[in-house]
């Protein structure tokens, strides 16, 4: 039984995934659905869907115990002819893309039609007359607007979110790998896998291999995306009563007995969270100059934990505005009375907030951990936040998402403290 897994987006918000739950699929080309419940296929090492209906490949173990493989009327005419010259092997591997786009390759052969430049380049580099430079490919994915990305087995990465101008920048994606680079020690030849949507710009999924994911999708198949991402790497196990989604696999970390927040803290928290969550997602749509578009919702794994965390919600819509005031932590929760920290509380220009009272905000969150507040504090950088902001108040802005930054920054140290 192959242990692979993998992600396909399909059109029609269509797609194909199978991981240690086993294969999930929605509105998949008739061809493709009659012949996985046709019985002739037993297992499937991979699948990958095209930009058109009748688009797809399919490898798999055949009813005979052969490894088999199968494809759409409408799968790229020059991939259709490799394939038929091709050896069915559980190792091989194809990506399909916009058009009439394709990479397929295994580890004696790759083939490839109509890249975008860069990532064509890049594979060209890994390449030498006398074989791999750079391992061959581990995982590799493009979309619309030449956003792609491409790692080796070696360990060598190239990426790109998107043509220039902010039009064709994939804003989440982009947002996304930031983040990861900006974490110390972070390097990219941890990602797993990751899968971009041919069609529908900034819809994509990528898992690094400590579990930590991230992925932005139609708002239909977010409870497919969250099971993908749990089970990637084994059976995830069953939910307690008291659990709820994750963005996360099965390993666990144990909050702070303290970390249990009282009912009123954490409605506060939870109304606060929220409208942070909704003013982001307002403002980066309002920057990334997109016109109305599918809404989506995009998922960032939080903690290890069951309980989740606030979902943003991007409604790419006309009312999307940047940011002109901060997020003020509410003032039933400010209440610390501290002489230390009266006086920066005064400031009017300040946080009016001390890093107790942000403290006591986040552990009403019942997720406080340092893998959840290493997320949190990513929010609050002040490149990022300000990217966000309306121009006349960008300073004052970034000056405030900084004192956010480095409490947070202060309570992650206190946490790895002995």
């Amino acid at each position: 039984m192959s242990n692979t897994s993998f992600f396909s987006f399909g059109p029609d918000d269509g797609f194909i995934s199978k991981s240690h739950e086993g294969l999930r699929y929605r509105d998949l080309p008739p061809t493709l659905h009659q012949l996985i419940v046709s019985g002739s296929v037993v297992d499937i090492h991979w699948a990958a869907l095209g930009s058109v209906r009748e688009s797809w490949v399919l490898s798999f173990k055949d009813s005979e115990g052969k490894s088999n493989l199968g494809w759409g009327t409408d799968t790229p005419k020059r991939l259709q002819d490799i394939l038929k010259s091709t050896a069915p092997s559980q190792h091989l591997r194809v990506t399909l893309g916009p058009k009439q786009s394709f990479l397929a390759w295994s580890p004696d052969f790759i083939r490839w039609r109509d890249l975008p430049e860069d990532l064509e380049d890049a594979l060209q580099g890994w390449l030498t007359p006398f074989g791999w430079r750079d391992g061959p490919p581990k995982t590799v994915t493009w979309g619309k607007h030449s956003a792609y990305f491409a790692l080796s087995e070696y360990g060598s990465v190239k990426w790109g979110a998107g043509a220039a101008g902010d039009s064709n920048t994939w804003p989440i994606f982009l947002e996304t790998t930031e983040e990861w680079v900006s974490e110390p020690r972070f390097d990219w030849s941890t990602v797993a896998f990751i899968a971009l949507d041919p069609l529908i710009m900034d819809q994509f999924f990528v898992i690094r291999e400590d579990g930590t994911w991230a992925g932005s999708i139609e708002e239909s198949n977010e409870d497919a995306l969250q099971a993908f991402a749990s089970n990637f790497f084994r059976k995830a196990k069953a939910r307690t009563k008291t659990g709820g989604k994750s963005g996360q696999p099965t390993s666990s970390v144990s909050n702070p007995v303290d970390a249990i927040p009282d009912a009123a803290a954490q409605a506060l928290y939870e109304k606060w969270a929220t409208d942070v969550a909704s003013g982001f997602a307002s403002a980066l749509t309002a920057s990334s100059g997109k016109a109305k578009g599918p809404k989506k919702l995009e998922i960032r794994s939080q903690s290890h934990n069951s309980k989740p965390g606030i979902p943003l919600v991007v409604n790419g819509g006309a009312n999307a505005k940047l940011l002109r005031t901060f997020p003020y932590l509410p003032p039933a929760i400010t209440t610390c009375m501290l002489q230390s920290c009266a006086a920066p509380k005064a400031d009017p220009f300040g946080l009016r907030a001390c890093k107790h009272d942000v403290e006591r905000l986040l552990r009403a969150s019942g997720l406080y951990s340092f893998e959840w507040l290493r997320q949190e504090r990513l929010r609050w950088h002040p490149d990022r936040f300000g990217r966000l902001c309306a121009e006349e108040w960008r300073e004052a802005g970034k000056k405030l998402a900084e004192e956010m930054f480095k409490i947070v920054g202060s309570l992650i140290n206190e946490l790895k403290s002995p």
